[in-house]
């Protein structure tokens, strides 16, 4: 028996050592591979009027916070861009303009939102010749972080931190805005030359997503589950991804915009209406 152990034992050495091996020269691989540059070569912040809406009607405010996904990666028109596209379902829905900026950036982690990106939205950290904050005045604020703290692996108590920061602090600067959390996404299918680390990736995202879940209800944030609520609405589509094979497409894109504004309009921390288009006076 113990011989057999020890034969085992080593099978099993063997495997792990050939699995980590596998991992060290897809992780090599992986920083020679080229994406998509992080500048989209637009910056989302536009006013998206639905057909039929008098100009006169005073806007509501979306302001979207995260990483490459909010910033527009992977389209080539802010149109087309994830923040673009929620705003679009919230204009039509409330019959209402919708002011939406985004304040998000490719490789931006839960970390460098409550420091950073909520900070430079709430006015805190206010650039020269930059229009006043919107953050204070926002009607939906939409925050869609945590995968690329699941590929480089954020310890969960630090994640859970940092989110509760940020959930908190938009919270506190914006205490009237309705918010959505956009739950982590699936990997599988994306970059399929560098498994096992998509699956790796996969992995560790089931660790952060109940995380994420249980820190958006704390606050009476939706969350929307893009990871289960997704794949039906793309079945079949082979179109999913940009040319770089990670970043969502306009396709992709769109269904995270249908299952986010659902999850918007469903929640119980939606549950209240927003309040009616007032008109500004004539001549204003």
């Amino acid at each position: 028996m113990d011989r057999w152990h020890i034969q085992v034992g080593r099978l099993v050495g063997a495997a792990i050592g050939a699995f980590a091996g596998v991992v060290a020269v897809q992780l090599m691989r992986l920083r020679r591979a080229e994406f998509l540059p992080g500048w989209p070569g637009f910056r989302v912040n536009h006013l998206v009027a639905p057909a039929g809406v008098p100009t006169s009607a005073i806007p509501l405010t979306l302001v979207v916070l995260g990483d490459s996904t909010t910033a527009g990666v992977g389209v080539d028109r802010a149109q087309d861009a994830l923040p673009y596209l929620l705003a679009r379902r919230i204009a039509v829905a409330r019959a209402r303009p919708v002011r939406v900026i985004s304040y998000g950036w490719a490789g931006a982690r839960i970390a460098d939102l409550p420091r950073q990106q909520v900070a430079h939205a709430g006015g805190a950290e206010r650039k020269p010749n930059e229009n006043n904050p919107f953050l204070p005045d926002a009607d939906v604020v939409a925050i869609v972080v945590g995968s690329n703290d699941a590929t480089h692996q954020t310890p969960p108590a630090q994640y859970r931190r940092s989110l509760r920061d940020t959930l908190e602090a938009v919270r506190a600067l914006a205490p009237r805005a309705r918010i959505v959390l956009c739950g982590i996404p699936r990997f599988r299918g994306a970059l399929r030359a560098f498994e096992p680390l998509i699956f790796l990736a996969d992995q560790y995202a089931r660790v952060l997503r109940p995380i994420s879940r249980a820190e958006a209800a704390r606050v009476g944030a939706a969350y929307a589950d893009i990871h289960a609520r997704v794949p039906p609405l793309i079945a079949g589509r082979r179109d999913v991804l940009a040319r770089d094979g990670f970043h969502p497409s306009l396709v992709l894109y769109d269904a995270w915009a249908q299952v986010m504004f659902e999850a918007l309009e469903h929640s119980d921390a939606a549950a209240a209406e927003l309040p009616s288009a007032p008109m500004e006076p004539a001549g204003a």
